[in-house]
C-alpha cells in the first residue's frame, strides 16, 4: 500500500491539480465536439437543462460457427483432461491424513464435485452413476479448503497460458468485475433469507463472485439481505491465486460512501458502471476551489471539499486502513459500519470527503472517454456470462437451488460450481 507512505498534503495537492485539469479537459472536449456521445438538452433561451450519455447496445451477432463443429464432451471427461494438465486432484487431501490408507479414485472425486454443484443428493448420485463411494469420499475429501486450493491450481495454470493475456481488456492490467447471483436454498440456514422477487415463497442466498478474463477468481456466500458493496474490498483481498488484478468494475450495488477511497488506497482502480449520470454528477462532483469558478461549464461540481478536515483526520483514517489491511476483524463488518454510520464522526466525514474526490476523478474519465465505458461494460458482460453458466450448472437437477444444510455445505456447493465453471472454454 504505497499511498499510505505519501504525505497527505502532497497527495491532496496532486489530486487537486489533476481534478482542475480534468474539468477543463472534459468540458473542452464537449464544446469542441470531441465527445459526440454526450447529448445536451437546452430550453428556448439556450440555457442547459440536462445532458445525457446514452448507452449504445453492441450487436454481438450469432455465435462463431467454429463452436458448432466441436464435439460434445461430458463434464467428467473435461475434469479428467484438466487433471492431466494441472494436477488439481492433489489438492484433495484426507481430513485425517494420518489414518488415510489410500487415495480415492478420481471418478469418486468427480462425482462428489458434480453432485455438490448440481444440487444432487448423494443417494440419487449413487443411483444414477456407477460410483458407490460417494458418502465416504465426500466426508473425507470434499471440503471448502480443498476445493479452494483446487480452484487456485486451475486458475494459476490458466493464467500462465500465452493466450490468457489476449483476454485483457486494457493495457493497465487485468480488469475484473464483481457481481452477486441469487440462488434458492433447499434447507433453511442462518444466511438464507426471503426475497419474493427472486425466490418466491422460498429462502435463498447470494453467491458474490470476482471474475477476471472469463474466470471466477474467488467467491463468497452472503445473505440475500446484505448489501453487496459491504463485501467489495473483502472479496478483492480474498483472492488467493497468483493472478493480480488492477481494476474492478461493478454495478450500482457495488457503490457506497467509502469504497472509492478504500479501493484507491489499497492500490486498486474501482471503475463501476453508473446509471443516470446527470443526477450522479450533479450531486456528487466536487472541487477544491470555489464552485462558482465552474459555473460556465456543462459538467461542473456541486460542492467544495473540506481539505483541512481530511488533513486533520488523516492519522485516524490510517488507523482504519491498518485495521482493514491486517484483517484483525472481518473487512465487511468495518466497511458496513463505515458506509452506514451517521456522518457525526469527524473521521468518517473526512473519509467520505476523500471518497468524493476519488469518485469525481473517475466520473470525469467515465464521462469523457468512451473507451473507459466500453471496458467497464465488457467486464460486467463477462461476469453475467459466468452467471449464466453457473445458473445452468445448478439447474441440471431440476431447479436453480443449493442443497447445503448449513453454511459449510453452502460454501462447498458454491466452490464446486466455481470449479466446474472454470472450465467454460472446454465446456
Amino acid at each position: 500500500m504505497p499511498l499510505l507512505s505519501i504525505n497527505i498534503v502532497d497527495l491532496l495537492s496532486q489530486l487537486q491539480s489533476n481534478l482542475k485539469d480534468k474539468y477543463a479537459q472534459v468540458n473542452q472536449h464537449i464544446h469542441n465536439g470531441e465527445n459526440p456521445h454526450l447529448k445536451t438538452k437546452c430550453n428556448k433561451k439556450g440555457e442547459l437543462i440536462k445532458w445525457t450519455l446514452p448507452y449504445t447496445r453492441l450487436n454481438e451477432g450469432m455465435n462463431n460457427p467454429f463452436y458448432e463443429k466441436l464435439c460434445v464432451s461430458s463434464i467428467s471427461d473435461i475434469l479428467k483432461f484438466s487433471e492431466g494438465a494441472t494436477g488439481f486432484m492433489k489438492s484433495f487431501s484426507h481430513l485425517q491424513p494420518k489414518y488415510a490408507k489410500s487415495a480415492p479414485a478420481s471418478e469418486s472425486i468427480y462425482a462428489c464435485i458434480i453432485a455438490a454443484a448440481m444440487g444432487i443428493e448423494s443417494k440419487k448420485m449413487k443411483a444414477i452413476s456407477d460410483v458407490k463411494e460417494i458418502d465416504n469420499v465426500s466426508k473425507n475429501f470434499i471440503r471448502y479448503q480443498t476445493l479452494s486450493v483446487a480452484n487456485n491450481v486451475i486458475m494459476n495454470h490458466t493464467a500462465e497460458l500465452p493466450i490468457f493475456s489476449e483476454y485483457n481488456l486494457s493495457n493497465y492490467g487485468v480488469h475484473a468485475s464483481v457481481d452477486g447471483q441469487k440462488f434458492a436454498t433447499k434447507y433453511n440456514t442462518i444466511k438464507s433469507r426471503y426475497s419474493k422477487k427472486y425466490f418466491g415463497m422460498m429462502k435463498g442466498v447470494v453467491l458474490y463472485s470476482l471474475n477476471a478474463n472469463h474466470l471466477p477468481l474467488c467467491l463468497k456466500v452472503i445473505g440475500a439481505n446484505q448489501h453487496e458493496s459491504h463485501y467489495l474490498l473483502d472479496i478483492v483481498e480474498s483472492n488467493t491465486s497468483d493472478l493480480e488484478i488492477t481494476a474492478v468494475s461493478g454495478d450500482m450495488h457495488s457503490i457506497n460512501r467509502v469504497n472509492f477511497a478504500l479501493m484507491y488506497l489499497f492500490s486498486y482502480r474501482f471503475m463501476p458502471r453508473f446509471t443516470k449520470l446527470w443526477d450522479k454528477s450533479d450531486n456528487n462532483l466536487v472541487c477544491f476551489d470555489t464552485v462558482e469558478n465552474y459555473a460556465h461549464h456543462i459538467v461542473k461540481p456541486s460542492k467544495k471539499i473540506n481539505k483541512s478536515l481530511i488533513i486533520k483526520e488523516w492519522d485516524n483514517i490510517l488507523r482504519i486502513l491498518a485495521s482493514l489491511a491486517l484483517k484483525k476483524t472481518t473487512q465487511s463488518q468495518i466497511v458496513r459500519k463505515l458506509s452506514s454510520y451517521k456522518k457525526t464522526n469527524q473521521t468518517l466525514k473526512a473519509l467520505i470527503a476523500f471518497d468524493a474526490i476519488i469518485m469525481t476523478d473517475y466520473l470525469l474519465d467515465y464521462i469523457d472517454k468512451k473507451e473507459v465505458r466500453e471496458v467497464v461494460q465488457a467486464s460486467l458482460n463477462r461476469g453475467e456470462s459466468y452467471h449464466q453458466l453457473s445458473s445452468t450448472i445448478a439447474k441440471v437437477s431440476g431447479g436453480r437451488m443449493l442443497n447445503g444444510k448449513n453454511e459449510i455445505e453452502l460454501d462447498i456447493n458454491a466452490e464446486s460450481i466455481r470449479l466446474i465453471a472454470k472450465h467454460r472454454d472446454l465446456l
